[in-house]
């Protein structure tokens, strides 16, 4: 299996558990259990107790020490047997009811382990992973429209629009974005709603990070803006609105979809950053970066290290994104699949006493 192949796999999983994190988590994503702090991460088994072998997994589960805080057995774990497929019930509102992957009798399995609140860590992974997607990957999208204008106007309407556009370029370059980050949520009221505090996350990266990416499509347009297919449309009288449709925008569009691969990474580590710091998104909605403000003491991540799961679930995402990010950067524009067949064929010429002539 080539690499390519590879990584759309963990991208069409990932989007599978992010989209269905309802059907995937085992318990809403505030839901808590005070009898299990600090649960650590129980393991499937396929024997039962005296060593026979079953096809049903059952959950191996520790029991708590009674007068210990997060202190658990280490005996034998009981083994409890796992359901798929179940409707549940959310707490405290009976007709609230989702059908989730799988369960178990009078409890629910705890993959990952629970954090200090006897939350479901697994069941926060999947809910804080879709809105941290959901932000990165709206701002990466709005800061690669904005560089697509910006970068397609500077290298085809002129010397003037060009000098001008490129000035405002490198004052954006200029400024140190992620210090601009923390100065603007800083600025928000304490009491921010969560869901304004989102909204403005993904403004602000978005408002921020499409500087580079514009001043690099702006090469590319100029280039193009001087090849020869260009100037040929030009002889044979090619208006500008037509050069730039089926000329000047497919040729940037495997750089502008190249640009948007390297943002999302970005703007992932840079929520998960300012939701580390308080400043992003904060309880009750979770996010990654909310998760890891647990564990900023040094003592939680030695003890508890199941608590840092989000840096685990964040290196084969940006694997997979950086290997498709260098296979589009290598896309030719004639294969594009969403442009008609005959894109790149200039209009017929119609010229008095010769048949028409396409090029």
């Amino acid at each position: 299996m080539t690499m390519p192949r590879v990584a759309t796999f963990i991208l069409v999983l990932y989007a599978a558990l992010f989209l269905f994190a309802d059907f995937f988590a085992v318990t809403p994503s505030d839901a808590m259990d005070p009898a299990l702090p600090y649960l650590p991460p129980e393991t499937l088994r396929f024997t039962s107790l005296t060593g026979q072998f079953h096809l049903r997994p059952s959950l191996a589960r520790r029991q708590p020490i009674t007068g210990l805080f997060a202190a658990y057995s280490s005996q034998q774990p009981a083994l409890i047997p796992l359901q798929f497929f179940v409707i549940t019930e959310s707490p405290g509102d009976p007709a609230s009811r989702h059908l989730r992957f799988c369960s178990i009798p009078g409890g629910v399995p705890h993959f990952l382990g629970t954090d200090e609140f006897g939350r479901d860590v697994w069941s926060r992974l999947v809910y804080g992973g879709r809105l941290t997607l959901l932000i990165s990957l709206s701002a990466a999208f709005a800061a690669t429209l904005v560089a697509l204008a910006v970068g397609f106007l500077a290298g085809y309407a002129g010397p003037l629009a060009d000098s001008a556009l490129m000035r405002l370029v490198e004052a954006c370059i200029a400024v140190p974005w992620f210090y601009l980050l923390l100065a603007i949520r800083a600025l928000l009221p304490l009491r921010t709603s969560p869901l304004l505090a989102a909204a403005v996350c993904a403004f602000v990266m978005a408002a921020v990070g499409w500087a580079r990416p514009a001043r690099i499509l702006r090469g590319a347009a100029h280039s193009a803006r001087q090849s020869s297919y260009v100037s040929l449309a030009r002889a044979t009288g090619a208006s500008p609105w037509h050069i730039a449709r089926w000329h000047l925008l497919p040729a940037l569009a495997p750089l502008a979809l190249t640009q948007f691969s390297i943002l999302v990474p970005q703007f992932v580590a840079a929520e998960v950053a300012l939701s580390f710091f308080g400043l992003g998104i904060s309880d009750p909605l979770v996010s990654w970066g909310v998760m890891l403000a647990a564990a900023q003491h040094l003592s939680a991540i030695v003890q508890y290290p199941w608590l840092m799961s989000p840096i685990w679930t964040m290196i084969p995402l940006f694997f997979a994104i950086h290997i498709l990010a260098d296979r589009s950067a290598s896309a030719s524009p004639l294969t594009l699949s969403f442009l008609p067949r005959h894109w790149y064929k200039l209009p017929r010429q119609k010229v008095q006493g010769e048949s028409p002539v396409r090029l």
